[in-house]
């Protein structure tokens, strides 16, 4: 976080409502939440000028599984 202060920003204020990580590309931070409304209460308290969402987790690669489709159909 040394380099990106904005980013060690975003983690710290995400770490009080719950555990914060990074994206695998480091260029986003997000945490897993028990359910929907606790996603939503901690979205609405996002400083005014950062922006949020809350998105569903999976356990596999949606992209991947339509490739694999695909080249099987071509093969």
């Amino acid at each position: 976080y040394r380099r990106y202060p904005q980013v060690a920003a975003a983690a710290a204020w995400l770490a009080q409502h719950g555990a914060a990580r990074l994206t695998g590309t480091g260029a986003g931070v997000f945490a897993a939440f028990a359910d929907v409304a606790n996603a939503r209460r901690v979205l609405e308290q996002i400083p005014a000028d950062w922006s949020g969402f809350i998105a569903r987790g999976c356990n596999h690669s949606p992209l991947h599984e339509r490739l694999a489709r695909t080249q099987y159909e071509f093969t």
